[in-house]
């Protein structure tokens, strides 16, 4: 009975406050676009990031005359490393192939000797795939006196992570800010609906309703302006999703992914902003000194 009333006087409130509510509504559904569109981007870019970063190898060349028994213990060593998931070896005659292959051009054919060294390659775990975790492995592999030199993508490695800090950062300013826009409407919204019923809510108070009981249907019609506002929002990107990017060429079709949560979180982000926006509101609004 007590939450049929409340929704029924929340409903209400709409009607009286048609245009504001309409017009909260609206901006919580471009928020929500905004936001939803900023986590597909970040998501796919992060991807991205990740299939680079899988790809940046370490490797470090192994000074000429070295046994095979020394180099079977150098590479147990560096496999030792808790940053380290794999290493490769490569040979003096498969560096030899790979410099054929790159450049068409045996190396045997300009100098008649192989001056190419022997190398592991040393692919990283997950978790130290980054500037700091690099430096921390090709630290330890200097101070090993078998190893002649020690190369890797620093620059592209730091250029990725201040680009993905600086979007990152972008990201979160620009959905901290919807967010905030959003909440401020909806605390206008329901700012006149408690206007418009102070002369109901004077009488609740004389009788002895609560707070809380008075809350209630304002509380109720926020969270509906955010359910309207997520159920829309997730319409509208589902169709972009479904109709627009199958329109671009395959590549990019096949690399935009989306998280496994995305919608069932933006349905749940909509009800957060409604009932923060209209809780803030009753709680501001709804005082004696307001419709006395």
């Amino acid at each position: 009975m007590r939450f049929r009333y409340a929704f029924k006087e929340a409903m209400s409130g709409f009607k009286r406050s048609r245009l504001s509510a309409f017009a909260s509504i609206f901006v919580l559904i471009v928020s929500l676009l905004s936001m939803g569109t900023f986590v597909i981007v970040g998501y796919n870019v992060n991807r991205l990031i990740k299939m680079i970063k899988e790809k940046i190898e370490i490797e470090v060349f192994i000074k000429d005359g070295r046994t095979k028994e020394q180099i079977d213990s150098l590479k147990k060593i560096v496999k030792s490393f808790d940053e380290v998931e794999d290493v490769i070896y490569i040979s003096k005659e498969e560096a030899a192939k790979i410099f054929e292959k790159e450049f068409g051009e045996d190396i045997f054919s300009v100098l008649d000797f192989n001056p190419l060294p022997a190398s592991f390659k040393i692919k990283l775990k997950e978790g130290f795939r980054t500037s700091r975790g690099v430096e921390s492995v090709v630290g330890k592999l200097r101070k090993i006196p078998d190893f002649e030199d020690v190369k890797y993508r620093r620059l592209l490695l730091r250029i990725i992570e201040r680009r993905f800090q600086i979007l990152s950062w972008a990201f979160l300013g620009g959905g901290i800010l919807l967010s905030l826009i959003s909440i401020l409407l909806i605390v206008n919204t329901i700012r006149l609906s408690i206007y418009a019923k102070r002369k109901l809510i004077k009488i609740m108070q004389l009788v002895g309703a609560t707070r809380g009981f008075i809350m209630l249907p304002f509380l109720i019609q926020g969270l509906l302006q955010g359910l309207i506002a997520g159920i829309l929002s997730a319409m509208i990107i589902y169709t972009m999703l479904r109709v627009v990017i199958p329109q671009f060429p395959d590549d990019v079709v096949s690399s935009v992914n989306i998280p496994d949560l995305f919608f069932p979180a933006l349905f749940l982000l909509g009800l957060v902003l409604g009932f923060v926006g209209s809780w803030i509101a009753a709680r501001k609004y709804i005082t004696y000194k307001l419709i006395s």
